[in-house]
């Protein structure tokens, strides 16, 4: 014969082979190598006499005499009989009413945890946004939101909750295994095989979405046929895979002999199987029904196509992506070949069905589940039920923390703001206070050395001419005028600083890296920033708008000048008077010399007075300017921060109540 294929040769060779009925031989080995060369190309090993002592020559085509290959999954303790499995289902089936009453009752506990944090956060806000001038609180609707945002969050986590509980409710009786691969491996074939289908989606790629899950009945167990691994696109697909693995008991995975993927390992590795028992199916894909001679040589010599070596390599490897990707050690893994079995449900084929059936290793298959159902399947239920219920816990949990962590960024980052502003205006406090000081004693000590000058060339001079001249030189000196310069200073400077801070802020709050679980971009933003930036703008108006409105240039009633003519006033009849007594006393450098004195005095008193009116109306409104800058930012901190303590308390209370249903199912085992 002209054959040089591998696949092709090894058949007859080891047809042949057998025919020799050569008992004292239990392995062969086979050497392929080209003519004129001496390194073989291949070599193949098999055993010659398998585990049930087949007789290869046997080669007709009774249903009796064909052999099921000695790569069997072994089961521990034996197969489990029909008995046995049904009452392990009966068994599961009570395990999983005991979990779902006791999941029902821990999902109230945390759906009341929600509903108090929701009442206490909108507690909050009523307070803070009843108080006195709340309606000019432009922070209101970013604490709005906060609410809406948790409210929406932690209900809709709750609902995923209530409806994942809903649907195990359906199913109590039933024993759920979840169908995984990618496509081309099979699934569909070993569906329609399962199902007793007649073949028609088998190579039609009809499943495109994970919403496309098929639900079947398969031997007592509710099997759940999902798409192929790599339809899955984004978070939306991932969550309703997640949702299947949820509601399922046992998770095996398709793959095949002609195209072992680390991707597809890695698509599973981003759902979650925890706790779940997971197996892979391997497909060995070697097409029997092309011709009848295929077909007859596969039931003659099935370890041509589950040949040991070969499954072995692809074992290895897909043991390699688990490990590496799923982090799971001896995962069971069973070779199957999904066409015979389907061909042995079909007409045709009727002559072989048995064969064909026994030769496709599903009944091993459906062995292995049995047995960890029976060995396992009350652990398994009760997982189902546990491990979601923890997921959700941990999730909202999760949520909460994430919440919270976010409006700590936001609080901490607030509460520096709020101390670099103060800073801020202390030191323009400060600043506003020598300046107003030193202007006005600079003023006045130019007053105070023109009395000497006054007092002797106006001595005499009668009162009306004396205040009349004290007048011209107090107005000389432009107090009210300099004085307003002066504040406009200050003011200005105060402006200048709050738009480097204006600037800093918005700087800062880009540079903010936060990862979030939530989004609360109105805080992100928000109208702090527009705060700043509208007091700052409004700065340079402040001589007209603010101060005059807050009659800042009569502050008291008190005018500067009427203050200082009343003051000549009194002094000059005070020196009229003085100068009487020295006419008579015949002492008038004395009393001149005392009237300066006392001049000096009265100025003082004065210079005392405008200082102190000026002090007082400025601190009076720059004050006033910091707590409209300051006061909404203060009301925003203490809300966030009342509202970070509530979801702190949460949380405890959650992980608590996560802690007790833990040991209250650790009862159950």
């Amino acid at each position: 014969m002209a054959v040089t294929k591998k696949d092709q040769l090894l058949p007859v060779i080891m047809r042949e082979i057998a025919n020799f009925k050569l008992t004292s031989i239990k392995t062969v080995k086979i050497y392929g190598k080209q003519i004129k060369t001496f390194d073989p190309n291949w070599y193949h090993n098999f055993d010659l006499y398998p585990q049930n002592n087949y007789d290869y020559s046997q080669s007709n085509k009774s249903k009796n005499n064909r052999n099921t290959s000695n790569d069997q999954v072994e089961i521990p303790k034996g197969k489990v009989s029909q008995t046995e499995f049904e009452e392990a289902l009966r068994k599961c089936s009570e395990t999983a009413n005991s979990a779902y009453n006791r999941s029902s009752i821990y999902a109230h506990k945390i759906e009341s945890a929600i509903k108090k944090l929701n009442s206490y956060i909108i507690a909050i806000n009523y307070e803070i946004l009843n108080k006195k001038g709340a309606d000019k609180f432009q922070l209101a609707t970013t604490l709005k939101q906060i609410q809406l945002d948790i409210k929406t969050l932690s209900e809709n986590s709750v609902k995923d909750l209530v409806i994942s509980l809903h649907k195990k409710k359906e199913h109590l009786k039933d024993f759920t295994v979840a169908l995984f691969g990618r496509t081309k491996a099979g699934k569909s074939t070993l569906r329609e095989t399962l199902t007793r289908g007649n073949g028609s989606t088998i190579g039609k790629g009809s499943q495109r979405t994970t919403r496309d899950v098929k639900e079947y009945s398969w031997e007592g167990l509710r099997l759940l046929d999902t798409p192929g691994i790599e339809a899955y696109k984004g978070d939306d697909d991932t969550q309703k895979a997640n949702e299947i693995i949820d509601q399922s008991d046992i998770i095996l995975f398709l793959t095949s002999d002609d195209s072992v993927q680390p991707g597809e390992f890695k698509a599973m590795a981003e759902l979650q199987l925890k706790n779940k028992y997971f197996a892979v199916i391997l497909n060995v894909k070697h097409d029997i029904a092309n011709n009848l001679e295929d077909l007859e040589m596969f039931l003659d010599i099935p370890e041509m196509v589950f040949d040991e070596d070969r499954l072995s390599q692809h074992k290895n490897h897909i043991q390699s992506h688990i490990q590496e990707y799923l982090n799971l050690d001896n995962v069971d893994i069973v070779p199957i070949h999904a066409q015979s079995g389907f061909l042995s449900t079909q007409a045709e084929y009727q002559e072989y069905s048995s064969q064909l059936w026994e030769l496709s290793k599903i009944e091993e298959l459906y062995s292995l589940i049995a047995y960890q159902i029976y060995t396992h399947g009350k652990n398994l239920r009760l997982s189902t039920f546990a491990d979601s219920l923890e997921y959700f816990i941990n999730s909202i949990n999760q949520k909460l923390a994430a919440a919270k962590s976010q409006l700590s960024v936001q609080l901490n980052f607030l509460e520096q703001k709020q101390r670099e502003i103060e800073k801020i205006f202390a030191e323009i406090e400060k600043e506003g206070d020598r300046k107003i000081k030193d202007k006005c004693n600079s003023l006045y000590d130019l007053i105070e050395n023109q009395i000497g000058s006054f007092v002797d060339q106006y001595s005499d001079m009668d009162i009306n001419g004396r205040q009349r001249e004290w007048k011209k030189i107090v107005n000389e000196k432009n107090i009210e005028e300099t004085m307003k310069s002066c504040i406009e200073a200050i003011f200005s400077d105060l402006g200048e600083k709050l738009k480097e801070f204006e600037q800093e802020y918005e700087y800062d709050l880009k540079n903010i890296q936060i990862d979030m679980a939530m989004n609360f971009s109105n805080i992100t933003k928000d109208d702090t920033g527009k705060l700043i930036k509208r007091v700052g703008v409004g700065i340079g108006a402040v001589g007209a708008a603010l101060f005059v409105a807050a009659n800042w240039w009569n502050p008291g009633g008190w005018v500067v000048g009427a203050g200082i003519v009343a003051t000549v006033a009194s002094i000059g009849m005070s020196v009229a008077g003085d100068r009487k007594k020295a006419d008579e006393d015949k002492n008038y450098k004395k009393d001149i010399a005392k009237e300066k004195d006392s001049l000096k005095k009265q100025v003082k008193q004065k210079r005392d007075i405008t200082i102190k009116a000026y002090e007082d109306s400025f601190f009076k409104n720059v004050i006033e300017y910091e707590n409209k800058v300051v006061s909404q930012m203060k009301i925003y901190i203490q809300g966030l921060s009342e509202i970070i303590q509530k979801l702190d308390d949460s949380c405890h209370e959650i992980a608590k109540i996560n802690k007790q249903m833990q040991e209250d199912f650790d009862k159950l085992k």
